[in-house]
């Protein structure tokens, strides 16, 4: 029940806050600015960002283009975030968290949809040659099209924007129609993994198949983790107790999440680079390292959240101890995701 602007009381009758929208903004910012300044250093150690084309279209496609693709590879990983917690917060009390949920996925999937066509466009400079303005002609966009990568980043976009369109529509309210847009927010991060390394590799079937289950299972454990933190932690008027059930669905799944990611990740590291000489001596490996290694700090904090944190979070101390640690895995999340942007523009070793 409201008392002022600004202000609930909680289920007891204490008054109790909103979101603290600046910190929550702050947070969000300084997690973007890291992971952006993290691809960048990355690129620069490892030769990455260099065109994929022997023609230069210019640095602000070779730069460009990296973090283009890590903008769109996190506001994907919250669209899924997005449409899991409107999927699985199903009972009655959780109403606010589905309802909030759904309200946050339009956006995020017309920020996703507008980044992707950047992605298209400086992906089109980059495959071409030319810079970014000379690739808006017929002439250049006429051959585009024909190519995979384009036909890849079309289909995202247009999965943006049926999800933009159906989460105003009333009848996306329903269980079943959160659960079918779960499935096309899924489904639209895979298209870009068709035309990667991936598909060019020997086994590429497997090595496809093994990537975008991959893809789908980080983007449910990480994006989860986004949207819950922000709708659940850091919003006091979602009442941690009701919001209880949804958070032991997603411990659940984020369990099983980190089992696929791992078998999965294993599995495509294993078609690409076959010894351990290969993987130390190569930027390829060292990359496949490096994430492997933030997954392992990862499974460390989720084993903490489902042992201590899950428990604590209805009081106010634990709540705040169970945010504060949310966002340092989001952050090596956001640095596992800028490490991933790295490695799809770093060529596996020779012979593979």
């Amino acid at each position: 029940m409201s008392t002022r602007e600004g202000t609930t009381t909680g289920p007891h009758g204490t008054p109790g806050r909103g979101p603290d929208v600046p910190t929550v903004l702050a947070v969000g910012l300084l997690l973007l600015v890291t992971g952006a300044v993290v691809t960048v250093g990355l690129l620069a150690l490892t030769g990455g960002a260099t065109s994929s084309t022997l023609a230069d279209p210019g640095p602000a496609t070779t730069s460009g283009l990296p973090l283009a693709r890590y903008l769109q590879d996190l506001l994907g990983v919250l669209v899924v975030g997005c449409a899991l917690v409107a999927a699985i917060a199903s009972g009655p009390a959780e109403d606010e968290l589905r309802a909030r949920a759904r309200a946050l996925l339009g956006p995020a999937a017309a920020g996703w949809g507008l980044v992707t066509v950047l992605v298209y466009l400086l992906t089109a400079s980059d495959l071409s040659g030319r810079p970014l303005p000379m690739v808006l002609t017929a002439q250049v966009q006429t051959a585009f099209v024909a190519l995979p990568q384009a036909r890849a980043q079309m289909l995202v976009v247009l999965a943006a924007v049926v999800l933009l369109v159906a989460s105003r529509l009333p009848a996306a309210s329903g269980a079943v129609t959160s659960q079918v847009l779960l499935v096309l927010a899924a489904a639209a991060l895979v298209p870009p993994a068709f035309v990667g390394h991936s598909a060019s590799a020997e086994d590429h079937e497997l090595a496809v198949a093994s990537v975008a289950v991959h893809l789908v299972a980080g983007a449910l454990w990480v994006g989860g983790l986004a949207v819950l933190a922000v709708l659940v932690l850091a919003d006091r008027r979602v009442r941690a107790d009701r919001a209880r059930p949804t958070m032991g669905s997603y411990s659940t799944l984020a369990l099983w999440s980190v089992v696929v990611i791992g078998v999965s990740g294993l599995l495509n590291g294993s078609l690409r680079v076959t010894s351990v000489e290969a993987v130390l001596g190569s930027t390829y490996g060292l990359l496949l390292l490096t994430k492997a290694v933030l997954l392992v700090v990862l499974v460390g904090f989720g084993w903490w959240h489902r042992r201590r944190s899950l428990g604590a979070m209805s009081g106010e101390g634990g709540r705040a101890a169970f945010l504060r640690l949310v966002v340092v895995e989001l952050l090596v999340m956001v640095l596992t995701i800028a490490a991933a942007v790295v490695l799809s523009r770093t060529a596996p070793p020779p012979g593979l």
